[in-house]
Protein backbone atom coordinates (compact mmCIF):
# COMPACT_ATOMS: atom_id res chain seq x y z
CA UNK A 1 0.00 0.00 0.00
CA UNK A 2 1.55 3.44 -0.91
CA UNK A 3 1.75 6.22 1.51
CA UNK A 4 -1.14 8.40 -0.32
CA UNK A 5 -3.96 5.32 0.00
CA UNK A 6 -2.47 4.80 3.56
CA UNK A 7 -3.30 8.50 4.44
CA UNK A 8 -6.31 7.98 2.27
CA UNK A 9 -7.13 4.89 3.88
CA UNK A 10 -6.65 6.25 7.72
CA UNK A 11 -8.92 9.50 6.69
CA UNK A 12 -11.92 6.87 6.60
CA UNK A 13 -11.48 5.16 9.50
CA UNK A 14 -11.06 8.47 11.26
CA UNK A 15 -15.28 8.75 10.81
CA UNK A 16 -15.45 4.76 11.88
CA UNK A 17 -13.59 5.38 14.97
CA UNK A 18 -15.21 8.59 15.61
CA UNK A 19 -18.60 6.72 15.38
CA UNK A 20 -17.54 3.89 17.92
CA UNK A 21 -16.90 6.34 20.30
CA UNK A 22 -20.26 7.86 20.21
CA UNK A 23 -22.05 4.69 20.02
CA UNK A 24 -19.98 3.34 23.29
CA UNK A 25 -20.68 6.48 25.04
CA UNK A 26 -24.67 6.76 24.25
CA UNK A 27 -25.43 3.38 24.19
CA UNK A 28 -27.32 3.97 20.64
CA UNK A 29 -26.53 2.54 17.04
CA UNK A 30 -25.56 4.31 14.02
CA UNK A 31 -27.07 4.98 10.32
CA UNK A 32 -25.94 7.06 7.20
CA UNK A 33 -28.18 6.26 5.39
CA UNK A 34 -28.89 10.58 5.12
CA UNK A 35 -25.46 11.40 4.70
CA UNK A 36 -25.85 12.93 0.99
CA UNK A 37 -28.52 15.37 2.65
CA UNK A 38 -27.37 18.57 0.73
CA UNK A 39 -26.98 20.75 3.58
CA UNK A 40 -24.30 17.79 5.12
CA UNK A 41 -21.03 19.36 3.91
CA UNK A 42 -17.25 19.20 4.59
CA UNK A 43 -16.33 22.91 4.36
CA UNK A 44 -12.54 24.16 3.82
CA UNK A 45 -12.09 27.84 4.85
CA UNK A 46 -8.60 28.84 3.41
CA UNK A 47 -6.98 31.67 4.82
CA UNK A 48 -3.97 34.32 3.27
CA UNK A 49 -1.42 32.87 5.29
CA UNK A 50 -1.87 28.98 3.92
CA UNK A 51 -3.72 27.63 7.36
CA UNK A 52 -7.59 26.47 6.76
CA UNK A 53 -10.53 25.63 9.06
CA UNK A 54 -11.87 22.79 8.53
CA UNK A 55 -15.53 22.16 9.74
CA UNK A 56 -17.58 18.79 9.39
CA UNK A 57 -21.36 19.56 9.69
CA UNK A 58 -23.69 17.33 9.97
CA UNK A 59 -27.49 17.80 9.85
CA UNK A 60 -30.67 16.15 11.58
CA UNK A 61 -34.02 16.18 10.22
CA UNK A 62 -36.38 17.02 13.49
CA UNK A 63 -39.46 15.87 11.65
CA UNK A 64 -38.20 12.58 12.23
CA UNK A 65 -38.12 10.80 15.45
CA UNK A 66 -34.78 9.14 14.99
CA UNK A 67 -32.76 11.94 13.97
CA UNK A 68 -34.46 14.21 16.36
CA UNK A 69 -33.55 12.12 19.40
CA UNK A 70 -29.71 11.56 17.85
CA UNK A 71 -30.12 15.15 17.85
CA UNK A 72 -30.88 15.58 21.27
CA UNK A 73 -28.92 12.89 22.85
CA UNK A 74 -25.18 15.16 21.58
CA UNK A 75 -26.60 18.15 22.15
CA UNK A 76 -27.49 17.74 26.11
CA UNK A 77 -24.43 15.52 26.34
CA UNK A 78 -21.52 17.61 26.63
CA UNK A 79 -19.12 15.08 27.49
CA UNK A 80 -19.92 13.21 24.32
CA UNK A 81 -19.66 16.01 22.20
CA UNK A 82 -16.04 17.10 23.77
CA UNK A 83 -15.66 13.44 23.35
CA UNK A 84 -16.10 13.58 19.30
CA UNK A 85 -14.61 16.94 19.28
CA UNK A 86 -11.10 15.47 20.52
CA UNK A 87 -11.63 12.20 18.46
CA UNK A 88 -11.91 14.19 15.23
CA UNK A 89 -9.04 16.57 16.18
CA UNK A 90 -6.38 13.68 17.37
CA UNK A 91 -7.52 11.93 14.19
CA UNK A 92 -7.02 14.77 12.06
CA UNK A 93 -3.83 15.75 13.41
CA UNK A 94 -2.14 12.24 12.98
CA UNK A 95 -3.41 13.04 9.30
CA UNK A 96 -1.71 16.58 9.36
CA UNK A 97 1.47 14.70 10.69
CA UNK A 98 2.10 12.21 8.01
CA UNK A 99 1.48 14.70 5.25
CA UNK A 100 3.59 16.96 6.99
CA UNK A 101 5.88 14.54 6.43
CA UNK A 102 5.10 13.74 2.36
CA UNK A 103 5.56 18.24 2.01
CA UNK A 104 8.00 18.92 4.26
CA UNK A 105 5.51 21.58 5.68
CA UNK A 106 5.18 21.90 9.21
CA UNK A 107 1.40 21.65 9.82
CA UNK A 108 -0.59 21.21 13.39
CA UNK A 109 -4.22 21.02 14.03
CA UNK A 110 -5.20 23.18 16.85
CA UNK A 111 -8.45 25.25 17.72
CA UNK A 112 -10.76 22.23 17.87
CA UNK A 113 -14.39 23.26 18.33
CA UNK A 114 -17.85 21.33 18.63
CA UNK A 115 -21.18 23.71 18.07
CA UNK A 116 -24.91 23.03 18.31
CA UNK A 117 -27.46 25.12 16.49
CA UNK A 118 -31.09 24.79 15.26
CA UNK A 119 -32.73 26.71 11.84
CA UNK A 120 -36.68 26.17 11.56
CA UNK A 121 -36.58 21.79 11.25
CA UNK A 122 -33.09 21.31 11.13
CA UNK A 123 -30.47 20.30 13.84
CA UNK A 124 -26.65 21.01 12.91
CA UNK A 125 -23.80 19.94 14.83
CA UNK A 126 -20.42 21.32 13.31
CA UNK A 127 -17.03 19.77 14.25
CA UNK A 128 -14.57 22.07 13.60
CA UNK A 129 -10.19 23.04 13.42
CA UNK A 130 -7.60 25.26 11.99
CA UNK A 131 -5.34 23.38 9.51
CA UNK A 132 -2.00 25.53 10.23
CA UNK A 133 -0.19 25.18 6.25
CA UNK A 134 -2.91 23.27 4.51
CA UNK A 135 -2.17 25.01 1.28
CA UNK A 136 0.95 25.89 -0.29
CA UNK A 137 1.97 29.20 -1.24
CA UNK A 138 4.01 29.95 -4.39
CA UNK A 139 4.36 33.43 -5.27
CA UNK A 140 0.69 35.34 -4.70
CA UNK A 141 -0.95 32.02 -5.07
CA UNK A 142 -2.25 29.38 -2.59
CA UNK A 143 -2.94 25.73 -3.93
CA UNK A 144 -4.95 22.70 -2.65
CA UNK A 145 -4.65 19.20 -4.41
CA UNK A 146 -3.96 16.49 -2.73
CA UNK A 147 -5.38 14.21 -1.15
CA UNK A 148 -8.63 14.97 -3.40
CA UNK A 149 -6.72 14.52 -6.23
CA UNK A 150 -6.05 11.09 -6.08
CA UNK A 151 -9.44 8.72 -5.98
CA UNK A 152 -11.45 11.14 -3.41
CA UNK A 153 -15.18 11.11 -4.12
CA UNK A 154 -17.03 12.83 -1.42
CA UNK A 155 -20.19 11.23 0.71
CA UNK A 156 -21.46 14.39 1.02
CA UNK A 157 -21.39 18.24 -0.35
CA UNK A 158 -17.79 19.52 -0.61
CA UNK A 159 -17.17 23.10 -0.37
CA UNK A 160 -14.04 25.39 -0.31
CA UNK A 161 -14.22 28.97 0.17
CA UNK A 162 -11.80 31.53 -0.62
CA UNK A 163 -9.55 33.69 1.79
CA UNK A 164 -10.69 37.26 1.96
CA UNK A 165 -9.99 39.25 -1.38
CA UNK A 166 -8.92 36.48 -3.21
CA UNK A 167 -10.83 34.12 -5.74
CA UNK A 168 -10.66 30.53 -6.48
CA UNK A 169 -10.63 28.45 -9.81
CA UNK A 170 -10.77 24.56 -9.68
CA UNK A 171 -10.27 21.67 -12.03
CA UNK A 172 -12.05 19.67 -12.28
CA UNK A 173 -15.18 22.04 -12.62
CA UNK A 174 -17.14 22.87 -9.24
CA UNK A 175 -20.82 22.15 -9.36
CA UNK A 176 -21.70 25.49 -8.28
CA UNK A 177 -19.84 28.69 -7.42
CA UNK A 178 -22.25 31.34 -5.48
CA UNK A 179 -20.19 34.44 -4.45
CA UNK A 180 -16.68 33.10 -5.09
CA UNK A 181 -17.43 29.94 -2.83
CA UNK A 182 -16.79 26.64 -4.85
CA UNK A 183 -19.16 23.16 -4.37
CA UNK A 184 -19.05 20.14 -5.13
CA UNK A 185 -21.76 17.67 -5.27
CA UNK A 186 -22.08 14.21 -3.15
CA UNK A 187 -20.17 11.39 -4.87
CA UNK A 188 -18.29 13.67 -7.44
CA UNK A 189 -14.89 12.11 -8.95
CA UNK A 190 -12.34 14.56 -7.43
CA UNK A 191 -9.50 12.43 -9.76
CA UNK A 192 -6.47 15.52 -10.80
CA UNK A 193 -8.47 17.97 -8.63
CA UNK A 194 -6.61 21.43 -8.20
CA UNK A 195 -7.40 24.37 -6.58
CA UNK A 196 -5.45 27.86 -6.79
CA UNK A 197 -6.71 30.81 -4.57
CA UNK A 198 -5.12 34.46 -6.82
CA UNK A 199 -5.56 37.41 -4.87
CA UNK A 200 -8.39 39.30 -6.25
CA UNK A 201 -7.14 42.43 -8.14
CA UNK A 202 -9.67 44.71 -7.32
CA UNK A 203 -9.26 44.10 -3.80
CA UNK A 204 -4.72 44.65 -3.55
CA UNK A 205 -4.93 41.48 -1.49
CA UNK A 206 -1.86 39.67 -1.49
CA UNK A 207 -0.36 36.26 -0.12
CA UNK A 208 1.32 35.37 2.99
CA UNK A 209 4.68 35.63 3.38
CA UNK A 210 5.30 32.11 3.97
CA UNK A 211 7.76 29.91 1.57
CA UNK A 212 6.19 27.74 -1.03
CA UNK A 213 6.54 24.25 -0.72
CA UNK A 214 5.02 21.45 -2.56
CA UNK A 215 1.18 20.15 -3.41
CA UNK A 216 -0.96 21.63 -0.90
CA UNK A 217 -2.98 18.73 1.23
CA UNK A 218 -6.66 18.60 2.45
CA UNK A 219 -8.67 16.79 4.80
CA UNK A 220 -11.77 15.25 2.49
CA UNK A 221 -15.15 14.83 4.27
CA UNK A 222 -14.57 11.04 4.61
CA UNK A 223 -15.46 10.68 8.10
CA UNK A 224 -18.50 12.20 7.73
CA UNK A 225 -20.63 9.16 6.79
CA UNK A 226 -19.60 7.09 9.48
CA UNK A 227 -20.42 10.36 12.56
CA UNK A 228 -24.19 10.91 10.80
CA UNK A 229 -27.38 9.94 12.57
CA UNK A 230 -26.90 8.65 15.59
CA UNK A 231 -29.90 6.58 17.36
CA UNK A 232 -30.27 5.76 20.52
CA UNK A 233 -32.16 2.78 21.35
Amino acid sequence: MSRRTAITTGLCRLGIVALALAVVASGGVAGAENASDPNDAFVVTMESDGDAEVTLRMTFDLTTDSERQAFETLRDNQTELNQLRDSFADRLDRVASSMGTDTGRQMSITNADATVTTASDTGVIELSATWTNLASIDGEQLRVSEPFASGYSPDRTFVVRPPDGYQLSATPTPDTETDGTLSWEPNTELDGLAITATPDESTGATAGDQPGFGPAVALAGLFAVALFARRRT
